[in-house]
């Protein structure tokens, strides 16, 4: 229901978010100790999932003949 009233942009924004959100939670409840070579991948990682949500929004589906 929710989604249907939101953009898509704002979807995909929220899913990045609730990525971000399940990660950190998961380090502060598990304890996992992180170093800056795991930051920087997790980093890569949310930006790569976020362009990809945003270049398959922007770029139509072909359409089946």
């Amino acid at each position: 229901m929710i989604l249907a009233r939101v953009s898509p942009v704002t979807h995909s924004v929220g899913n990045c978010v609730k990525r971000v959100v399940v990660i950190v939670t998961s380090v502060l409840f598990f304890r996992t100790p992180v170093s800056p070579i795991n930051s920087l991948g997790t980093g890569i990682a949310l930006a790569g999932v976020f362009l990809y949500s945003q270049l398959k929004r922007l770029k139509p589906k072909p359409k089946a003949a």
